[in-house]
């Protein structure tokens, strides 16, 4: 019996630290955090920059029609909402969609509407993230821009 006790022991100290270290911010700078769940962020523009020189080769025309007066609301908790505005993409949906985000790899990656995007700009103003997407055998990055 003796042999048992330090095997409890063991068994439960190393549930501690795998708990420990599993329920941790990883990959977080919290700084981040902060800066993305602040208030809601609007669609400034979005599009395919090809050549990644920073001047959209073609812009997606939802972002500038229907979608352009949406509100993503990022919450610490790692939920989210996109609330559309008063200019709805289809009437049939509902006015909000529940969603979940994480940041990896040092808040580098956004896991963000099923994707994970790369954050180029992240800012009490501006956040900026981009996919490289292949299409057709071609490869060319989709960039979306939110302002507050």
């Amino acid at each position: 019996m003796t042999t048992a006790i330090p095997c409890k022991l063991i068994a439960l100290w190393l549930a501690a630290c795998l708990l420990t270290v599993g329920c941790g911010k990883k990959g977080s700078s919290g700084r981040d955090i902060e800066l993305l769940t602040q208030s809601p962020w609007k669609y400034e523009k979005a599009g395919f920059d090809s050549d990644d020189d920073g001047v959209f080769d073609a812009l997606d025309p939802r972002i500038a029609g229907c979608e352009k007066d949406d509100a993503v609301v990022f919450n610490p908790d790692g939920s989210g909402t996109l609330d559309e505005g008063a200019i709805k993409c289809r009437v049939a949906e509902p006015g909000s969609l529940p969603f979940m985000w994480a940041f990896q790899n040092n808040d580098s990656t956004l896991y963000f509407q099923d994707q994970y995007f790369t954050v180029k700009t992240l800012s009490r103003e501006r956040l900026e993230i981009f996919a490289d997407q292949n299409l057709g055998g071609v490869t060319t990055r989709y960039v979306i821009v939110f302002r507050h």
